[in-house]
């Protein structure tokens, strides 16, 4: 039987990318409930306003939506990480995320980890290409959070096989 082991060694920029499209898909779907859900709530006829031809959706609405998916979305990544250091497209590329001392983060760095991906995303990716040029293989909200992206190894069986 496999069994897996986290060493410190930093994942992959190309791990973290297929982790996140992974987990992007994950995301939109959650996103798709959530926004019914919000619809359900405020029923279609009151989500639109009709300025002149276009249809445009009301602002209460909107930032109500908006709020519903970032928490949403947040949840989503701060349960995993903070349970098994793994969302599920972390789990598929055998990468997790741990403290710099390897270690499970807590709530409050997930929290942060969170709100300073999405400003390193928002930054034309600077924050990510940011592990391309430094040492530690970290991005900025990595280094800002105290957490780290870290391969998961397999451990050899008995045989010795992987």
């Amino acid at each position: 039987m496999n069994e897996t082991e986290t060493s410190l060694e930093p994942a992959p920029f190309w791990r973290r990318l297929a982790a996140m499209a992974y987990d992007s898909i994950l995301v939109l779907s959650i996103w798709m409930v959530v926004a019914f859900l919000v619809l359900q709530m405020f029923g279609i006829e009151n989500a639109r306003t009709a300025d002149g031809d276009a249809v445009a959706l009301d602002p209460l609405y909107k930032n109500v939506l908006f709020s519903a998916m970032l928490i949403s979305a947040w949840a989503f990544f701060g349960w995993f990480w903070t349970h098994s250091g793994q969302t599920l497209g972390m789990q598929a590329w055998r990468i997790r995320i741990v403290q710099n001392d390897g270690t499970s983060i807590t709530a409050a760095q997930s929290g942060i980890r969170f709100i300073l991906a999405i400003v390193s995303f928002v930054a034309l990716g600077l924050g990510y290409l940011y592990i391309l040029i430094n040492s530690d293989k970290a991005a900025m909200h990595d280094k800002l959070s105290g957490t780290r992206m870290v391969r998961v190894a397999l451990m050899e069986d008995q045989s010795g096989k992987q």
